[in-house]
């Protein structure tokens, strides 16, 4: 979700710390691992005897953004196919919001720490208790953008990853558009000021309202037609805001490609050294990572084998997928899900 809708979402006031466990999760295995930098993450893993797949979601969200219940799981779905699944809460999300002394931990990072200490941290963690030379790695949102600062930075990424699957993210902010446009304002006046923002609130009050007061369905969702999956998600898959984030997105009000916090790295000029076999998925009526924002993270990359896939009924599609259909849409796990796994499973 862009920081416009989570901050028209928020309330004053604590948000939840944890998120439902759905009944399809029984038997996964819960991890806790600690990164480099002492920030404690879950891991929930949906074991099988194949290849291991670390999946990551976007801002502001959680695992359950890939793992919502029996027939909206990229994770039970691929265990079904074989695959070891892993999700990580990142730092402050999900399960990931206490700290190993049970504190909160909600600030004081920004994405590249994602990158730089709680994906290697993951990783290694999935590779030692599998034995797997390599992992394969899917993000959706900033989950993708989050990948490519694993990949541009961290020196073991090539050794590391068998192949990478970036799923609605977008990672050129030139010329935005008003809503983009907007959205980056309010994240560069708000970060600064702001070190949490508490959007599971607002989520679950937009949750229990049946109609539409504000744009929020129509700007994450096209294929979600059962209101009851409809509220699941907004109660399920919505953890807070850090400022840290909101302040490094804000950077991208002036356009160009996604930057680190600092400003010094481009992670989309970036992407041309990065070789691991690369997947990008756009959606085709995605309102949240418009097609011209994703398509560069495919044109960018140096990968040798690479692959890019619009969403959408011209190209055969079942729907013109929006953000959130990509992941928990009506038609994800006939039409995302198997692009996904065929291409890790290359």
């Amino acid at each position: 979700m862009t920081p416009l809708i989570l901050m028209t979402l928020a309330l004053a006031g604590c948000g939840r710390e944890a998120t439902p466990t759905p009944a399809h999760c029984a038997a996964a295995e819960r991890h806790d691992i600690l990164t480099d930098d002492g920030a404690a993450l879950a891991l929930h893993r949906h074991p099988a005897e194949g290849a291991p797949v670390l999946i990551v979601h976007g801002i502001s969200s959680n695992r359950h953004s890939w793992d919502l219940d029996a027939d909206r799981s990229l994770a039970s779905w691929l265990a079904a196919e074989g695959f070891d699944a892993w999700l990580l809460d990142l730092r402050g999300h999900g399960d990931s919001t206490r700290d190993a002394r049970g504190h909160a931990q909600r600030s004081g990072w920004s994405v590249d720490d994602y990158g730089q200490h709680d994906v290697p941290a993951a990783i290694a963690h999935i590779r030692r208790v599998t034995g797997a030379e390599k992992v394969a790695y899917v993000g959706h949102s900033m989950g993708g953008m989050v990948g490519a600062i694993y990949a541009t930075t961290v020196p073991t990424a090539a050794r590391d990853l068998s192949a990478m699957v970036a799923v609605g993210s977008p990672m050129d902010f030139s010329d935005p558009d008003p809503v983009i446009g907007a959205a980056l304002q309010l994240a560069a006046l708000s970060g600064p000021l702001l070190p949490v923002v508490q959007s599971p609130m607002g989520a679950d009050l937009h949750a229990a309202i049946g109609g539409n007061p504000l744009p929020v369905d129509s700007m994450l969702y096209n294929d979600i037609a059962d209101p009851e999956v409809r509220a699941t998600m907004y109660r399920s898959i919505v953890s807070p805001l850090s400022g840290g984030e909101m302040k490094q997105f804000g950077l991208l009000r002036s356009g160009g490609g996604f930057r680190s916090a600092d400003g010094q790295v481009d992670y989309l000029e970036a992407l041309a050294d990065v070789q691991i076999p690369l997947m990008v998925i756009a959606g085709r009526a995605d309102n949240i990572a418009p097609v011209d924002r994703v398509l560069p993270y495919y044109q960018r990359a140096g990968s040798p084998e690479k692959s890019f896939v619009l969403a959408g009924r011209a190209a055969g599609f079942s729907a013109d997928y929006g953000h959130m259909d990509l992941t928990l849409g009506d038609h994800a796990a006939e039409e995302i899900y198997p692009l996904i796994r065929d291409w890790i499973d290359r």
